[in-house]
């Protein structure tokens, strides 16, 4: 019966097996060859529905983590201004219902390169540049900084890139697997290293490739929502594109592709907005106070 059922798996779409798959878990050990079959199939499945808000942190734990431990990535110490991004992506994601909230919500910090860069964990957690910062003029261009990167956690485009990795390679050793019912030490290890290559997927496309032209204007689109949503111009991030012009790089919010000018063009024309309840003045003396300028 057991093998009848791994057959089954094997030829109907995964998702439609989930409640097979589930009850092959709790009858499976996990240290057999057929439990960790059945585990990494049933983690496959479910790369194509929506991942629950503590999967989705652990994976961005994971990017993060990796992110980190690149020596060009280090935190910076500076607890002022950390406390500034922080206080400012606060304030975006409190003033805007469509913020999606992550399962430890979300946390900002600066780190100590001059390279002119941000990144977004698909966990929640905002990297931003002390180069890119260094090249703001007020708050509301690091806002926009934010709220583009905030956009990109909305619409999960970190764990799309999670979930396109790998997995025509993984299909093809479960599929072996599921077949014989079992799986050799050496597929198995291949399996593993498969699902953790995707995680190197989302640094890959982070640091190096970039998102793609239309998940790069959706979240500058809906960046700008949130930047008018917190009271902030959202003229603002068309101003820090503008900035990518002499700045960009492979990855990251620098990405140049799509070029800057074509994303500019893709924002339209200004977009009304309420002011803030502290104002200008109040803002820019923030924003000096935190940069020393």
């Amino acid at each position: 019966m057991r093998r009848f059922l791994f057959v089954l798996c094997a030829l109907l779409p995964l998702a439609a097996c989930a409640a097979v798959m589930n009850a092959l878990e709790e009858a499976t050990g996990e240290d057999t060859a057929a439990g960790k079959l059945v585990r990494g199939a049933n983690r496959l499945r479910k790369s194509f529905q929506d991942l629950d808000p503590s999967e989705e942190y652990f994976i961005g734990r994971s990017v993060a983590a990796q992110l980190l431990a690149m020596p060009e990535y280090a935190i910076d110490p500076d607890p002022k201004l950390t406390a500034y991004v922080q206080r400012v992506g606060a304030g975006l994601v409190a003033l805007n219902d469509g913020v999606r909230r992550p399962f430890l919500d979300y946390r900002f910090a600066v780190l100590k390169t001059q390279e002119v860069n941000a990144f977004a964990c698909p966990n929640g957690l905002i990297l931003v540049s002390r180069g890119l910062l260094a090249n703001t003029k007020k708050e509301e261009e690091v806002a926009a900084v934010l709220a583009h990167e905030i956009a990109h956690v909305t619409l999960r485009h970190g764990v799309a890139a999670i979930q396109q990795g790998n997995l025509a390679q993984a299909f093809t050793y479960l599929g072996a697997g599921a077949a014989q019912a079992t799986m050799n030490q050496e597929d198995l290890n291949a399996l593993t290293d498969l699902f953790d290559g995707s995680v190197n997927d989302v640094v890959q496309t982070l640091v190096t490739s970039g998102y793609s032209r239309d998940a790069e204007y959706a979240a500058d689109k809906l960046g700008r929502e949130f930047l008018a949503g917190a009271g902030y111009d959202p003229q603002a991030l068309a101003h820090v594109l503008g900035c990518m012009q002499d700045h960009g790089g492979q990855g990251g919010m620098m990405s140049t592709h799509p070029a800057p000018k074509d994303r500019v063009a893709e924002l339209g024309g200004p977009v009304a907005f309420v002011g803030g309840a502290d104002g200008e003045q109040v803002r820019q003396a923030r924003f000096q106070a935190a940069f020393g300028r």
